[in-house]
């Protein structure tokens, strides 16, 4: 994978939550399956953490896969892709992505349109401690007679400790009227295990039969399901499937993941942040899932004492949750880390501080994304050395970071750098014209105590390496750019050049002499500036209202159309399909896409640019961990379009256009009627 889409792929946080819904979305909308408007009765099936066990390491549920997948139809991805003029693109999306799904269907015997089907409730996987079985021989072996080998010994040993720390994995389907359709993928299955040896036992509960796959010799996990009120539960292990029909029929007394307090002080700062119930949540124990991976891999678990001792068993719990938007918003997603006090050790690092969320100056009005936190670096930047001094010896970032910088450029990081940063942190990215790979362009800005005093350290730093920078003023800002540049750089791709300036209070830095350059306009005001542009102060109102008076130390503002805007850029470049085409004589999926973008003319960008609103990122802190979330708007069609089909909404609004870029961005402002 080229650089380019590495990036587009791995960074910007939430906002590609929109885009990664991109193919799924087109999924949903292809199956055209109407929802009946019927009153339901509430399911009887328990919800997946009344089935799991408390120690449950990893677990990710939709609530219900029918209102889930309605959701996806009705969010602003879903309409784009059921727009009539956009629809064949979308069809020929989901049409390649079920090509590619046959050559596993008759595997499983459903055709994708089946599959995703099938999901009628919830929908939930887990992974969970592995149980030990009762006796160390299973049905193929246990007559056999016991290897005394120095080897066979080594190798029991071995896979002792493995099983001690073994893990499993349960699933729990509620498929409804798709019951026979799920079963008999779970019977295919069955088949393929039992022509590879596996033995079939069977036993009644209730009336409800619960079917035991028993593995053919020791290292394979026993599989185990049983289908109960048109809901598949399928377990990878001992005692998964079978403790989970205890857990339903009231015949086991053991603790549940219900009962855990740490997934239910996580579940309450996501589930209980909103009015509705979440769409989907899920939930990690990274603490004991390292445990576990770490202690059955041999060696590794010599490392282990020395990262306990660092703190690693203060992280809780990860858990997130993802709701749709209603009216105002097309999804609204939480993220809690659940951190054990006091903060020392590997948390030492994390010194986050109340930020101000206003944009300085130089920030251009068209800017893709902009980020702001308070953070205390030199604190950070303390127990980060305590932290490597367990693994690298005393003082080890001033004997192998300091000192070498110090004789290479002049420079003492700490005096120098450090006691100087106010704390306050803005990353901006802009998308440069013309669009290539590598477009995106982040430029970093951190507020200076003493921007005289670093004046003179650039000056100092060019006393010692003279050649290292030029020098240019551009409306009375002075920018230094490296000598440096890289040869030979492809056609696909921006030339970097890094470059930093000083504004005001604030040591900007970024690969992009043009880019430096519009914030130094923008500084000066002969640019427009974001602060001045309607929609940051929309999507900063949202915010206040998400925060609910908490204090945050990171806040961002995305526009997720200008992301979209590269890769649909992208896909109309020649340069990137000659590429895709070069791949693809290895790839069959990325052929398959080359040949959909040959076969398709893609509509012109706005027909896709109007289905995009600004979205919010935001960070704060309290005493028991750290917490995020994020939000998209709806687009002003889509809102308007609720309000032809279900009438006037109980607000006032405001519509607005306003003009960033060259771009025309409508947005409605919804507020509650006085």
């Amino acid at each position: 994978m080229p650089f380019g889409f590495r990036r587009l792929a791995t960074s910007r946080g939430f906002v590609h939550i929109r885009l990664l819904a991109l193919f799924l979305a087109a999924a949903v909308s292809a199956i055209a399956m109407p929802l009946t408007a019927i009153a339901k009765e509430e399911s009887e099936v328990p919800g997946a953490p009344h089935l799991l066990p408390d120690d449950t390491l990893l677990y990710v549920r939709v609530d219900n896969a029918d209102e889930f997948r309605q959701s996806l139809r009705d969010s602003s991805i879903g309409r784009m892709l059921a727009d009539p003029k956009l629809k064949p693109f979308a069809g020929d999306m989901y049409s390649t992505a079920a090509e590619l799904f046959d050559r596993i269907s008759s595997e499983v015997g459903v055709s994708l349109d089946e599959l995703l089907a099938i999901p009628s409730g919830q929908v939930s996987a887990a992974m969970i401690p592995g149980n030990l079985p009762e006796t160390d021989a299973d049905a193929a072996d246990q007559d056999q007679k016991q290897d005394e080998s120095p080897e066979a010994i080594r190798r029991r040993i071995e896979r002792k400790r493995r099983s001690q720390n073994a893990l499993a994995g349960l699933f729990i389907v509620e498929s409804g009227k798709q019951t026979d359709d799920m079963m008999a993928i779970v019977g295919r299955i069955e088949q393929r295990l039992l022509d590879a040896g596996y033995i079939r036992r069977n036993r009644t509960m209730d009336d409800v039969e619960l079917v035991l796959l028993m593995p053919p010799r020791p290292g394979r996990p026993q599989i185990e399901y049983f289908q109960h009120q048109q809901t598949v539960v399928f377990g990878i292990g001992y005692r998964t499937a079978e403790a989970a029909l205890e857990q339903w029929l009231g015949k086991s007394d053991a603790p549940t993941m219900a009962d855990n307090a740490r997934f239910a002080n996580v579940m309450s700062r996501c589930v209980g942040a909103e009015d509705s119930r979440p769409q989907l949540t899920f939930f990690a124990d990274p603490y004991h899932v390292a445990e576990r991976l770490v202690k059955r891999g041999g060696a590794a678990a010599l490392v282990w004492p020395l990262l306990e001792e660092l703190g690693i068993s203060k992280i809780q719990g990860i858990g997130g949750s993802t709701f749709s938007g209603g009216e105002t918003f097309d999804d609204i997603n939480h993220l809690h880390v659940l951190i054990d006090a006091p903060r020392d050790g590997f948390f030492g690092v994390l010194r986050p501080q109340t930020v101000d969320i206003v944009p300085p100056n130089w920030v251009p009005s068209d800017v893709t994304a902009y980020t702001t936190l308070q953070w205390d670096f030199a604190k950070t930047y303390e127990n980060l050395n305590k932290i490597l001094a367990v693994f690298q010896g005393d003082d080890p970032l001033p004997r192998l970071v300091e000192q070498p910088f110090l004789e290479a450029t002049g420079i003492d990081i700490q005096q120098d750098v450090l006691s100087n940063l106010s704390g306050r942190y803005v990353s901006v990215t802009w998308l440069e014209q013309p669009v290539k790979l590598n477009s995106q362009i982040t430029a970093r800005g951190f507020e200076l105590k003493d921007p005289e005093a670093a004046k003179a350290v650039i000056a100092k730093f060019r006393e010692k390496r003279p050649q290292a920078l030029s020098v240019e003023t551009v409306a009375g800002s002075v920018i230094y750019t490296s000598t440096r540049s890289r040869r030979n750089v492809p056609a696909a791709l921006r030339q970097p050049e890094p470059s930093m300036a000083i504004l005001g209070d604030w040591l900007i830095v970024g690969d992009s002499r043009n880019f430096l350059t519009r914030m130094i306009q923008a500084n000066s005001g002969s640019r427009g500036r974001l602060i001045e542009v309607s929609e940051f102060d929309l999507v900063a109102s949202e915010l206040g209202g998400k925060l609910d008076g908490e204090k945050p130390f990171m806040v961002s503002f995305v526009r997720g159309a200008d992301y979209f805007r590269q890769l649909y850029e992208l896909a109309k470049s020649n340069d990137s399909r000659q590429f895709l085409r070069s791949v693809g004589e290895r790839n069959v999926v990325v052929k398959n896409f080359s040949d959909m973008l040959s076969r398709n003319e893609l509509p012109p960008y706005e027909e896709f640019e109007k289905y995009f609103a600004p979205g919010g990122v935001f960070g704060y802190d309290e005493p028991t961990g750290i917490h995020f979330g994020s939000f998209n708007l709806k687009p002003a069609e889509l809102v308007g379009r609720h309000r032809r089909v279900h009438g006037a909404l109980p607000y006032g609004d405001i519509q607005a256009d306003v003009t960033v870029g060259g771009r025309s961005c409508g947005f409605l402002l919804i507020a509650p009627v006085v």
